[in-house]
């Protein structure tokens, strides 16, 4: 056998396992081309993994005109600004976005909104009431319309939380200050505090203002 230096050695170990994960991920290209077609609007990492691993993900570049919507059995949105919130609560199909899920409503697909998708609700405790709620009342009618608003929780991730409650989890009483810092730290549409906590009246309406849910652990 020919004697090979330390770098030829290093080198030929380097590009099998290049090949080999080269190959790995070619396969799980083509695995996944038979899974469900999906429309994502946004970023498709802002999906649980569990929702990445069982369908074919396409951006929204995928979705040409009205007639592509057939293709894919659910649409899944991760961003969504002002205008495109506006328009589709309004019906508008102005742009590809709008256009996307409003045939997607019209075809009867499953549309689901994630709630990392409605950045103005991290303003919440400082926007105008009046725009907020003019806000929340678009995010209503996209409900109303059988859109699904979800906080892109795994049941596990719940249970998880649920199960296993951090220190940090508030206890007593929650005055509106408080309420309102947990507003800000909080990116999910859940608050979650421990059995027995007193939330005042005008804590409670800022959970109600933030549009988020309280659930007890």
């Amino acid at each position: 056998m020919t004697d090979i230096s330390r770098e030829q050695l290093v080198e030929l170990i380097t590009r099998e396992v290049m090949r080999i994960a080269g190959n790995s991920a070619e396969t799980e290209e083509k695995d996944k081309s038979g899974f469900p077609d999906v429309l994502v609007i946004g970023s498709a990492d802002k999906l649980p993994v569990h929702i990445r691993n069982k369908y074919n993900l396409h951006g929204i570049e995928c979705y040409k005109c009205e007639a592509d919507i057939e293709k894919f059995e659910k649409i899944y949105i991760t961003e969504l600004n002002l205008t495109e919130l506006a328009d589709i609560a309004l019906g508008r199909n102005t742009r590809a976005v709008q256009c996307a899920v409003i045939s997607g409503l019209l075809c009867g697909k499953e549309i689901f909104l994630l709630d990392c998708a409605l950045t103005f609700r991290k303003l919440s405790t400082v926007a105008s009431r009046g725009f907020y709620q003019l806000l929340e009342g678009y995010v209503r009618t996209l409900q109303s319309f059988g859109i699904k608003l979800v906080n892109g929780q795994t049941p596990i991730d719940k249970y998880t939380v649920h199960s296993a409650p951090g220190d940090d989890l508030p206890e007593g009483i929650i005055t509106e200050a408080l309420a309102q810092d947990m507003v800000k730290k909080s990116n999910s549409s859940i608050i979650i505090v421990r059995k027995g906590t007193v939330i005042t009246p005008s804590a409670k309406d800022v959970f109600l203002h933030a549009s988020k849910t309280i659930e007890t652990v």
